[in-house]
């Protein structure tokens, strides 16, 4: 692992309880995690925060990666897409992940943002309703 993954940050004192498949969520905050790590280089950071916005839980994963372009972020999503495709070829992958993330968000009536600039790193934002209890 080249990159330092921080414990969850959590910014909210409630239980944030969301309804869903539980092994597509997993996986769904799985990819974005591995995502953050895979293009943060040695020494950089990946931190996870948990909060929420009215009413909605929000994931939020920050790492201070190699950054995507402003032009090439609405494409991140896209399957098979890759930012970088000489860098991506040394780290593997096959442009899958983020669109999976984004195809189970969507199914459970979510979706995911993404915030980044060159150099300074990326931060995806995963929003899912909170279930009423």
């Amino acid at each position: 692992m080249s990159a330092t993954l921080q414990l969850p940050q959590l910014d909210t004192t409630q239980p944030l309880i969301v309804q869903g498949d539980e092994e597509q969520l997993y996986r769904m905050i799985a990819n974005l995690v591995m995502n953050a790590i895979q293009y943060t280089p040695r020494g950089g950071d990946v931190v996870i925060r948990l909060n929420q916005d009215k009413k909605y839980a929000l994931v939020e994963v920050r790492d201070t990666g190699i950054g995507i372009p402003a032009e090439q972020q609405a494409h991140v999503f896209t399957r098979f897409y890759r930012v970088n495709r000489d860098r991506n070829r040394k780290t593997g992958g096959s442009g899958l992940g983020l669109a999976i993330a984004s195809a189970i968000a969507l199914k459970h009536q979510g979706k995911i943002t993404v915030q980044s600039q060159v150099g300074q790193g990326s931060t995806f934002i995963l929003s899912l309703p909170l279930a009423t209890v």
